[in-house]
C-alpha cells in the first residue's frame, strides 16, 4: 500500500522580466523530502532538476528563492525568502538550494501566500509554478487560497505540478489551486517527468503557445477492467505529452492512468504505450494530452471497458491471529489485493492482505487479532474499487500461557503456552500494565503448543507472561509473575598461584548470558570467565598471569551480584 508523503520542490514562480514579470522559486524542504522514488530521495531529484532547469535559464528572466520547512520541525511558520527576485547567479542559487536541510512541515498554502506577498510588493505580474505531492499539513485549503489570491488584485497565475501524487483528493486540491488562478496542472512521477513538467510550466509562463497540432489514439484489442492494454498514438511528442484514460465528461486536466510519450529521448511522432484500464466498467475516454498547448487535448476517443467476475472462498469464521486459506478468482495486477478490512469500512482501510498471483489464487492470510465482524475484499488498483467482498467473523482464539508464580531475577524460567501459530506472534515477559507491544525476553510460538525457557527480567518487580498476536496488536493470554531480587554466592580459594586452574562453586540465577570470572579489583573488566551453566554448581577458571589483588564476580546484565576478593601469588 502506498501512503502519500509531502514533497520538496514547492513553488516555482516564473515569467519574463522583459514583460514586467518577476520569477520566484519556492522550495518545499519538509521532512518528507527524504522519501524515495526509484531509489533516489526527492531531495536529490529536486536539486538535480533545478540544476537542469537553471542550466538553460534565459538571462532576461529574473528569479528569486523562497523555502519552507528547512529550519525547524513542527513549525507551520517556517517560511523564508532566501533570494530576492533578480538576475540569476547560478552558482550562488544552486549553493543555496543544495544547502537546504529537509526537516519540517508542509505549509504549501501559506508559502503560496508568502510568495504572492513578495511579488505583490513589486506591483508586477507574476506566475507561480507549484510543485508538490499534494498534502497540505498546516490546515489551509490550497483551493481556497487560489481563489483568495485571484481576488486580491495581484496579476497572479499558479501553474501546479503534482510530484508523485497518488491520492485523488490531493490531486483535486492542486488542480483547483491552478484553475482558480487561471493556471494549468501538470503531473510527474519521477525525475524525467518532473523536469518535463517544470519546463512545460516555464514555457507556458514565458513563451507563446505552440501552434495547433493533431494527434491520434487507439486501443489495441478488447479491454477489461483493471488490466493492461496497449495503446497506439501519434502526435507532436513534445516533452511532457502523455496518453491517458479519463472519465467521460471529466475536465481536460483530469486523468486516470497515463504514460508520457514526449520524453528527452523521443525522436518519432508515433508509438505504442501500455496503460492500465480503470477499475469500473463502461465508457471511458482515451486522450492524447499536450500540457503546453492552449487546447491541451489533441485527440480523444470513447472506448468500452468490460467488467470482470470475481469471487472469494474462505471459512465463515476464523480464530483471531490464525492463518487461513483463501481462494480468490479475479483479475491480476500488482496494484490489486485480497485481504481483511473491518466490515463497512472505507475502501482505503486494510489489515492483512496478499496480492493475486493468477486468475485463481490460492492464498494464506493472517486473521486480525481483534475479534469482530470483518470483510474479505478483492480490491482493484490499491483503493479504486472493491470488486467483491464477503463477510467473515473473527472469534477469540483459545490461548493460555503458564509459568511459575515467582522467579529470581535473571533466572531461567520454563513456560508452557497454547494458541495460534504465526511468525509475528510472541510469548514472553512484559511489565505489568504496559502496552501490548512492550516486551523483554520472548520466543515465537512453536505450533499450537509451545514449551520453552526464557530468562526472567533482571530487575525485581511485578511482570506478566504474555501471548501476544502480531507483534503488538493484542494480548490474548497472560499470567502474573513476581520477580524477586537476584541473589548469588561464590565459593573459591582466597589465594592461588598465577595461571592456576581453580574450581569456583556458586549459587544464583542460571542463564548462559551470565558469567563468573576474574576481574580487576572493583571492576567488571573480565580477564578469564565462564558462562553460568544451567546444570551443575561449579565452573573452572584460570587465574591471571600477573600477581596481585583481584575479584571473582558473578555478573548478570553488566552488574556484579556477588564479588569475592582473591590474591594471586
Amino acid at each position: 500500500m502506498r501512503l502519500a508523503v509531502p514533497l520538496f520542490l514547492g513553488l516555482f514562480a516564473a515569467s519574463s522580466a522583459l514583460a514586467g514579470e518577476n520569477i520566484m522559486l519556492v522550495l518545499d524542504a519538509s521532512g518528507s523530502m527524504w522519501g524515495q522514488i526509484n531509489g533516489k530521495t526527492k531531495v536529490e531529484i529536486a536539486r538535480e532538476t533545478v540544476a537542469d532547469v537553471l542550466g538553460t535559464w534565459k538571462a532576461d528572466n529574473a528569479i528569486g528563492l523562497v523555502a519552507y520547512g528547512h529550519r525547524r520541525k513542527g513549525d507551520c511558520n517556517d517560511i523564508e525568502t532566501l533570494i530576492e527576485p533578480g538576475p540569476l547567479d547560478k552558482a550562488a542559487f544552486l549553493s543555496t538550494v543544495n544547502s537546504l536541510n529537509a526537516k519540517g512541515m508542509t505549509p504549501l498554502s501559506a508559502a503560496v501566500k508568502h510568495a504572492a506577498g513578495v511579488l505583490k510588493s513589486s506591483e508586477q505580474k507574476a506566475t507561480v509554478i507549484l510543485v508538490s505531492d499534494g498534502e497540505e499539513t498546516c490546515n489551509l485549503d490550497p483551493c481556497a487560497v487560489g481563489t483568495e489570491l485571484e481576488k486580491s488584485g495581484v496579476e497572479f497565475t499558479a501553474h501546479v505540478i503534482g510530484f508523485d501524487v497518488s491520492d485523488p483528493k490531493h490531486q483535486a486540491q492542486l488542480r483547483c489551486l491552478a484553475e482558480n488562478t487561471g493556471g494549468r496542472y501538470f503531473n510527474a512521477r519521477n525525475a524525467d517527468e518532473l523536469g518535463a513538467a517544470i519546463e512545460g510550466a516555464v514555457s507556458a509562463s514565458t513563451e507563446p503557445p505552440p501552434p495547433p497540432a493533431s494527434a491520434t489514439v487507439a486501443a489495441n484489442g478488447s479491454m477489461m477492467i483493471a488490466s493492461e492494454v496497449d495503446v497506439s498514438w501519434s502526435g507532436p511528442a513534445d516533452r511532457g505529452d502523455y496518453v491517458t484514460f479519463a472519465r467521460v465528461d471529466s475536465k481536460d486536466g483530469e486523468y486516470l492512468d497515463y504514460e508520457i510519450v514526449g520524453k528527452k529521448e523521443t525522436t518519432g511522432t508515433k508509438g505504442v504505450v501500455t496503460l492500465r484500464t480503470p477499475a469500473d466498467a463502461g465508457p471511458v475516454e482515451l486522450r492524447y494530452v499536450s500540457p503546453i498547448r492552449k487546447s491541451s487535448v489533441l485527440a480523444r476517443i470513447v472506448v468500452q471497458i468490460a467488467d470482470a467476475q470475481a469471487s472469494i472462498e474462505a471459512p465463515a469464521s476464523v480464530p483471531s491471529g490464525s492463518m487461513i486459506k483463501v481462494t480468490a478468482r479475479g483479475p491480476v495486477a500488482t496494484g490489486h489485493w485480497i485481504g481483511f478490512a473491518p466490515k463497512g469500512s472505507d475502501i482505503r482501510t486494510y489489515l492483512k492482505y496478499a496480492r493475486p498471483t493468477a486468475a485463481v489464487s490460492e492464498l494464506e492470510l493472517m486473521s486480525p487479532a481483534e475479534p469482530g465482524d470483518y470483510e474479505l475484499r478483492y480490491v482493484l488498483n490499491e483503493n479504486e474499487r472493491i470488486l467483491v467482498a464477503r463477510p467473515i467473523k473473527v472469534v477469540a482464539s483459545l490461548a493460555s500461557v503458564s509459568g511459575p508464580a515467582t522467579a529470581m531475577a535473571g533466572d531461567t524460567v520454563a513456560i508452557k503456552a497454547s494458541g495460534p501459530e504465526g511468525s509475528a506472534h510472541w510469548i514472553g515477559f512484559a511489565p505489568v500494565g504496559s502496552a501490548a507491544g512492550t516486551y523483554l525476553e520472548y520466543v515465537r510460538p512453536q505450533g499450537s503448543t509451545t514449551e520453552a525457557t526464557l530468562m526472567a527480567p533482571t530487575e525485581a518487580g511485578d511482570f506478566e507472561l504474555r501471548y501476544v498476536l502480531n507483534e503488538d496488536e493484542k494480548v490474548i493470554a497472560s499470567q502474573p509473575i513476581r520477580i524477586t531480587p537476584a541473589i548469588a554466592k561464590l565459593e573459591a580459594p582466597q589465594s592461588m598461584t598465577s595461571r592456576e586452574d581453580i574450581s569456583v562453586r556458586f549459587s544464583g540465577p542460571r542463564h548462559a548470558r551470565h558469567w563468573i570470572g576474574f576481574v580487576q579489583r572493583g571492576t567488571i573488566d573480565y580477564l578469564d570467565y565462564a558462562s553460568v551453566p544451567l546444570e551443575g554448581d561449579s565452573v573452572t577458571l584460570r587465574a591471571p598471569a600477573e600477581a596481585g589483588d583481584y575479584d571473582i564476580v558473578f555478573v548478570i546484565d553488566k552488574t556484579a551480584i556477588a564479588r569475592n576478593p582473591v590474591t594471586v601469588r
